[in-house]
């Protein structure tokens, strides 16, 4: 019976940090388009990437790129044209993360990323360390139509992509989407928990 209802407790909690990533999406989308650009849709791949950004600062209890390997390591594999990341600390609220990015010229570049349709954003708390909150976001463009194996790092780079999307048709396999969206449910739970 335990078993049963601490699964429920995590189907819960999931289905709670899927609406804050919507509402959280909704705010970039908001913004972008008050610049003319399109909305993005939140991805399970740069979800995952975003959520392992945050927990390593959090753990680390430092506030850097490369605190869990390079961007362009990181995003190997979510097979994107182009892709960019903004990361915080310390900010309680998704709000005052996103009002600091705007002020800020490099960040709010990445926020105006022209072309980018999807968005991974994640939060990790930590209250060990200096900051106690860590942001991250990436955002970036998938294009299926460009030769298998080649995806942009920051700054409009290529880097090897990693495997996961079928070059067909540009989409994860049934196996690998489910397989990621447990895995990310999961994280997302874990900083939830105390």
């Amino acid at each position: 019976m335990k078993s049963v209802t601490f699964i429920c407790f995590l189907i819960a909690m999931t289905l709670a940090a899927a609406a804050r990533a919507e509402d959280i999406t909704a705010m970039i989308s908001q913004y972008r388009r008050e610049h003319g650009l399109p909305a993005v849709k939140v991805d399970p791949k740069l979800t995952a990437v975003a959520e392992r950004q945050a927990q390593a600062m959090a753990r680390s209890g430092v506030m850097d790129h490369d605190v869990d390997g390079s961007f362009a390591s990181r995003i190997s594999g979510a097979s994107l044209v182009t892709g960019a990341e903004n990361i915080a600390a310390g900010t309680r609220t998704w709000s005052d993360t996103l009002r600091i990015w705007k002020e800020s010229p490099g960040h709010n570049k990445n926020l105006l990323t022209p072309g980018a349709d999807i968005v991974g954003v994640a939060v990790a708390r930590s209250e060990d360390t200096k900051y106690k909150v860590y942001w991250a976001m990436v955002i970036g463009r998938r294009d299926a139509k460009r030769k298998p194996g080649m995806a942009a790092a920051a700054g409009g780079t290529a880097a090897p992509a990693g495997r996961g999307i079928d070059a067909a048709s540009g989409a994860p396999g049934w196996e690998s989407s489910v397989s990621e969206w447990v895995n990310g449910a999961i994280m997302s739970m874990k900083n939830l928990l105390p």
